[in-house]
């Protein structure tokens, strides 16, 4: 009998398929999503972590290849939590200046030097875009304990800038896929045109509804099922 196929998934909690319930507390349901896909081909190997940034992947993914990683391909999925901001930071002082969790360049050579690392491993790294976010529910979400929401929008400037800044990330992923030669799947690209696109993200703002989740894991299999 052939041995499945493995892939790596390096990410956060969109890779674990959290969603947030009406209090806001966070539950993972990817178990309930795996189970649509069948598994005699693939093997699949979760590595995601809620709240992980690229510091936290490239650490894993040196982890993994120092114990030996046997695997065709990793996926490697971040950029989200980089792209955030501390908000009780920017709402106690929204004249001061605010770094997000990883800058764009240190994103950017540490999305190298993983894609590095399992090169040297012997692994396909394939990347993707992220799925877009709602700026309004995220900032809604962010002030529901009572931040300032106009102190908050003082620093920002507007709404809109928390949407623009997590694409920011995505597109700086695309791109060095680009450059490198690297496989893309392009997340995003799937998710903006849709007319059900509201009901897709889920009311913090940044995670995704089931019906969300079903798109980004199709969009995920459809890119890999033709090469197994």
């Amino acid at each position: 009998i052939a041995m499945p196929d493995k892939i790596y998934i390096y990410g956060d909690s969109l890779l674990k398929a959290t969603m947030p319930d009406e209090a806001m507390r966070y539950h993972f349901h990817l178990a309930e999503i795996m189970a649509q896909y069948p598994t005699e081909r693939l093997e699949v190997v979760n590595r995601a972590k809620m709240g992980s940034t690229i510091s936290k992947g490239l650490s894993l993914v040196e982890h993994d290849v120092q114990r030996g990683i046997d695997a065709r391909w990793a996926l490697v999925a971040y950029g989200g939590n980089d792209s955030d901001f501390d908000w009780a930071g920017v709402a106690a002082d929204p004249e001061g200046e605010h770094k997000p969790r990883t800058e764009l360049p240190d994103f950017l050579a540490k999305l190298k030097q993983t894609v590095t690392e399992l090169l040297r491993a012997g692994v396909q790294p394939v990347l993707m875009t992220l799925p877009p976010i709602d700026g309004k529910r995220y900032l809604d979400y962010i002030c529901r304990d009572g931040l300032s929401r106009e102190r908050i929008l003082q620093w920002l400037g507007d709404e809109g800038r928390i949407y623009r800044h997590q694409e920011l990330y995505s597109d700086t992923v695309a791109s060095f896929a680009l450059r490198e030669g690297l496989p893309l799947i392009d997340v995003r690209r799937r998710f903006l045109p849709l007319r059900e696109l509201p009901q897709m993200i889920a009311a913090d703002g940044i995670h995704l509804t089931m019906l969300g989740y079903r798109q980004l894991f199709d969009t995920l299999a459809q890119w890999v099922t033709p090469q197994l």
